[in-house]
């Protein structure tokens, strides 16, 4: 193991308890929520979902666990890391050919008695995958092709399952981490620029498609085709931009909003219980809706959302204190993945983005999602165990300041 744990990396140690905290309160959160989302009274027996997302949590953490164990820069965690991804991309192809197919999509693949989402794994390996091109490479043109490669190959399996919103979350961690990686000069000004006009250009697009016109020009262009979009993609995009939203949209609205300040009470959500929000949905894509119905804005939605800022604050902090820039990105990906599932989903639960159906990390049921998610964040807290005091493989120096240093104001010293 190179750098060790000596006094230097003391303060990682403390580091480590606000985002360990702050991923078992979620868990918890998760556990009791889809528990009340299998709820519909005293006369009446709990679905098992929160029994089966326990498994998954604890075999999670036991990834998480082991993954944190070993050295980021190591051999061994190098070789899981294109393991990992080989695999993925594998089971990926094979979901193609003999996955399970379910609401229209075949995504999950049978293996013994229960069933796997190879691309929520794939989400992991690709980050860390592209972490180690962009490290290894000198040159930012040198990087470019092999990072696109290895982003392009899962998001193209993906997206033929079809499973739009995971590829969506897969390239916003990529795109952080080879910016963080090419900081600074001509290039990451490019890039930066490119990434803020295509943000500009997507809300943009977002708020034209919500206009008059823009359903207008909806309505005349799928009469022609769908133009590679499953009909339930053009429900979803036409429930967007109607002014009235569709069933679970509206459902969703009016989930949260009934919930008030201080929330109906635990296990006394109405609009779940008696079904005007889907019971398939809710455990899933709509939990926080949910949680809001039953505790309110006070108890429910402020302390979660406190807790996802509390995790990718720490998230952060490991970035901008590892000694060297292969740390800084495994954790800039990885805070970037989590936060793009958090902002996608809040946001299709107020209705500010369409439903694309990425689930919250650590609250929403799904085994595999739960059991990547808390892999992910193994990988990342081997940074702040692992880390060398300042021996970046780019050149040492008495000093390093890391771009995510700068910005939550951290100042590594190698005295």
């Amino acid at each position: 193991m190179t750098g060790g744990r000596g006094d230097g990396n003391a303060h990682f140690a403390i580091a480590l308890l606000p985002a360990a905290l702050a991923a078992l309160a979620l868990c918890a959160f998760g556990l009791a929520f889809i528990y009340s989302t299998g709820y519909i009274g005293d006369d009446y027996p709990v679905r098992e979902n929160w029994i089966r997302q326990a498994f998954f949590i604890v075999a999670g953490a036991v990834f998480c666990v082991i993954a944190a164990k070993a050295d980021y820069r190591g051999r061994i965690f190098k070789f899981a890391t294109i393991s990992g991804y080989v695999v993925c991309i594998v089971m990926l192809a094979l979901v193609l050919v003999i996955g399970r197919t379910s609401g229209g999509a075949r995504r999950w693949l049978a293996i013994g008695g229960m069933t796997i989402q190879p691309a929520e794994f794939a989400k992991v390996f690709t980050i860390l995958v592209c972490a180690y091109l962009n490290y290894m490479a000198k040159r930012w043109y040198e990087a470019l092709p092999s990072v696109v490669l290895a982003t392009v190959m899962p998001c193209m399996l993906i997206l033929a399952e079809p499973s739009y919103g995971n590829a969506f979350s897969l390239v916003a961690p990529v795109v952080a981490m080879t910016l963080m990686r090419w900081r600074g000069g001509t290039s990451f000004a490019v890039l930066l620029s490119l990434a803020f006009v295509c943000i500009a250009l997507s809300l943009a697009g977002l708020l034209w498609a919500r206009s008059s016109d823009g359903t207008a020009f909806f309505d005349r262009v799928s009469a022609h085709g769908s133009y590679g979009l499953r009909d339930y993609h053009l429900r979803r995009i036409r429930s967007y931009i109607d002014p009235h939203g569709g069933w679970n949209e509206r459902q969703s609205i009016v989930t949260v909003a009934s919930g008030g300040p201080y929330g109906k009470g635990y296990l006394q959500g109405t609009m779940k219980g008696l079904g005007f929000l889907p019971r398939t949905v809710a455990p899933s894509d709509f939990i926080f809706a949910v949680i809001c119905e039953e505790l309110g804005f006070w108890y429910g939605c402020l302390p979660v959302m406190a807790l996802y800022a509390l995790l990718l604050i720490a998230l952060l902090y490991w970035g901008g204190c590892a000694g060297d820039t292969l740390g800084t990105m495994i954790c800039c990906g990885g805070a970037a993945l989590l936060f793009t599932h958090v902002a996608v989903n809040v946001g299709m639960v107020v209705r500010l983005l369409p439903v694309i159906g990425l689930p919250l990390p650590l609250l929403s049921y799904g085994g595999s999602y739960a059991m990547a998610t808390l892999l992910l964040l193994g990988a990342m807290a081997s940074v702040p165990l692992h880390a060398a005091r300042n021996d970046d493989a780019r050149g040492g120096s008495s000093e390093i300041i890391l771009s995510l240093g700068r910005i939550i104001r951290i100042r590594i010293s190698g005295r």
